[in-house]
Order: structure tokens, then C-alpha cells, then sequence
């Protein structure tokens, strides 16, 4: 069973008068990743995916430093590992134990509005050396507030809420976050978070605005334990607030399996006639 230490935030919702079957009513319907208007595959490092990614280096080592992170392939995916460590001896032009991606802005694929709403969805796997006090970093900035998503491979924080127990380093998950404002207004924006198509809940907002929005990937502190964690996908929309597409029951989908056999057997008979 998930645990998650949101006693605040669940009276807040009761005040508000937010239950989960009203919020889920105020989400833009459901819809599938693979339709989403910008997606970053980890085909190719960040900044060369056409998408307006730049590397940012938080302990500010500039010159014409080499992307620390590498692209692999298994089992026919192809990802990008984040892998960064906690020795603070930075050797020059390069960059230290933490780094990250950014994108955003008024022109660029990432400038949301937070009534409108957003969406984003994160398919990674987290290595247990990501383990210490912050974890492999996902933050959605806009006009009125930062979400900030951290994962390890045992849990999930979401700014000062944890859920756990959770198993991130076992195989690929993918974590789906929508943000969007029941009632319109900038006090009323929540996060609502999924799991593998699982509902993790809703949580509060952190208030702090940006100029420009940002979305950002990546390791945003320097001098903290290891992140280590490889992306298989991250795709954005801010058209909307989305749940995750419905996947069938497997007692269902072999009963369409089967319906769409039975209906090709039989214009095959009758083609036969």
C-alpha cells in the first residue's frame, strides 16, 4: 500500500471540497503520451533533440565542457543515463557532481499556463545509488508555481510529500504528472501524479513563480549523494491536464483479441463463398 505524508494537504482538499472523483472530473480526459505535442526521446543527447534543451552546469564551470551524460541501448531501448557523483573536485571546463537540462520559456516547446493546465511524463529507471537526501530531479516551472518531482529507487518525493514503498530500479516506470486549477485560479492549482497508470494522489503546489517557465531534467544540486538514473522518454504537453490513456484488463483485451479473430474467420469464410 502507498503512503504518502500529506495530512495538510488532504484537509486542505476536504476544505476546498476536492475529492478525488471531482478532480478527476476536472482533468482535460485522458490521452496517450505518444500524442503529446513535444517529445523528447533518449535516443539522442537533450540539447541535440531539436527541442530547445540546453545544459546547465549549477556549480557555473563554463567553457566548451563535453555532456557528462552517455546514450545506451537494452533490449531494444534506447535511453540517456544521468549518472553524477558527490566529488566536489571539479576539473576545468567540465562539469561536477550535478547537472541538469532546461527548457523553457515564451517561444520555446515549455510555457504553460497554469489554469489551462500541463502535462508531463517521465519514463525512467532510478539505481539504487540514488539513494541520499535528493533524487533524480523532474521540475515543472510556470508563471505562478514549481513543481518539483524527485525519484529514488525505493520512493517518490513530491515537494515535501513522500509516497512510498515504491521499486523504481527493477525495471522501466513511468511517472505521469498533470497540473491544471479546478476553480481557476492560481491558489487552486494541484498536481496530480500516476504511477504505471496507478493514481498516487494529489498534492499542493510550491508558490514560487518563474520568468521564464522551465522545465527542467536533471541533477539540480551540487554536493548532494549520487544520481543515477537513465531516461527511456520525457513528453510534454501544455494543452491540457491529462489523465493516462486506459490500458485494458487482460480479460478484456483477449476478449477483443478473440472478437477480432472471430471476425476475421468469418469474412474469410464468406469471401470463400
Amino acid at each position: 500500500m502507498l503512503y504518502r505524508k500529506s495530512a495538510l494537504l488532504a484537509a486542505a482538499a476536504v476544505g476546498m471540497g476536492l475529492a478525488g472523483s471531482a478532480m478527476a472530473a476536472t482533468l482535460d480526459g485522458t490521452k496517450d503520451s505518444s500524442l503529446f505535442t513535444y517529445k523528447y526521446e533518449g535516443n539522442v543527447l537533450p540539447q541535440n533533440a531539436g527541442l530547445g534543451f540546453a545544459l546547465v552546469d549549477p556549480n557555473s564551470i563554463y567553457g566548451t565542457p563535453s555532456d557528462p551524460a552517455s546514450l545506451g541501448t537494452s533490449s531494444g531501448v534506447d535511453y540517456l543515463t544521468i549518472n553524477t557523483d558527490t566529488n566536489l573536485t571539479v576539473t576545468a571546463n567540465q562539469y561536477g557532481d550535478g547537472y541538469f537540462y532546461s527548457v523553457g520559456g515564451a517561444s520555446s516547446s515549455w510555457n504553460p499556463n497554469f489554469a489551462g493546465g500541463f502535462t508531463v511524463e517521465l519514463r525512467t529507471i532510478v539505481h539504487p545509488s540514488n539513494s541520499g537526501t535528493y533524487g533524480a530531479g523532474l521540475a515543472a516551472q510556470d508563471s505562478n508555481s514549481s513543481g518539483l518531482f524527485q525519484f529514488f529507487y525505493n520512493k517518490m518525493i513530491v515537494e515535501l510529500d513522500t509516497v512510498s514503498p515504491m521499486v523504481n530500479n527493477d525495471t522501466w516506470h513511468t511517472f505521469r504528472i498533470a497540473s491544471y486549477s479546478p476553480d481557476d485560479s492560481s491558489a487552486g492549482q494541484i498536481y496530480q501524479v500516476w504511477r504505471d497508470g496507478v493514481d498516487l494522489g494529489t498534492f499542493a503546489q510550491n508558490t514560487n513563480s518563474y520568468s521564464p517557465p522551465n522545465l527542467l531534467l536533471g541533477d539540480f544540486i551540487s554536493g548532494a549523494a549520487e544520481v543515477n538514473f537513465d531516461v527511456d522518454y520525457l513528453r510534454w504537453t501544455t494543452e491540457g491536464a491529462y489523465a493516462p490513456a486506459a490500458v485494458p484488463e487482460p480479460s478484456m483485451a483477449m476478449g477483443l483479441l478473440l472478437a477480432g479473430s472471430g471476425l476475421m474467420l468469418r469474412r474469410r469464410k464468406e469471401a470463400a463463398r
